[in-house]
């Protein structure tokens, strides 16, 4: 039996676990795990300082936030989109990320 490997590189004074690498294809799939937005900050990438909010509402009361993400590396610019949770919530405010909402509702009043 094979023992696994257990490779880490290190990035600065982060360590980029390889073994536990999450690919993300946007032609494929729709959002991105949060772990590869951060596993992008960690290998050199950088986030443009506005970040977009998009709020849908499933059965009248079940929340889903996306938040779209820009982040760039020297000329190329990446477009990526994360369902809202507590980790990119904290990196928005670790990076102190303007936010802006891109679907306001209006309430109805009778």
């Amino acid at each position: 039996m094979e023992a696994r490997s257990t490779r880490t590189a290190t990035e600065g004074t982060h360590k980029v676990d390889d073994d536990n690498y999450r690919h993300w294809a946007p032609n494929s799939q729709t959002y991105a795990p949060a772990d590869v937005l951060v596993r992008h900050l960690r290998t050199g990438w950088t986030l443009d300082p506005v970040a977009a909010v998009e709020t849908f509402f499933y059965a009248g009361y079940r929340r889903v936030d996306v938040y779209y993400f820009t982040l760039m590396n020297g000329d190329t610019r990446l477009e990526m989109p994360v369902l809202g949770n507590p980790a990119v919530r904290r990196l928005i405010e670790e990076h102190k990320l303007s936010v802006l909402r891109i679907n306001a509702t209006v309430e109805e009043t009778d």
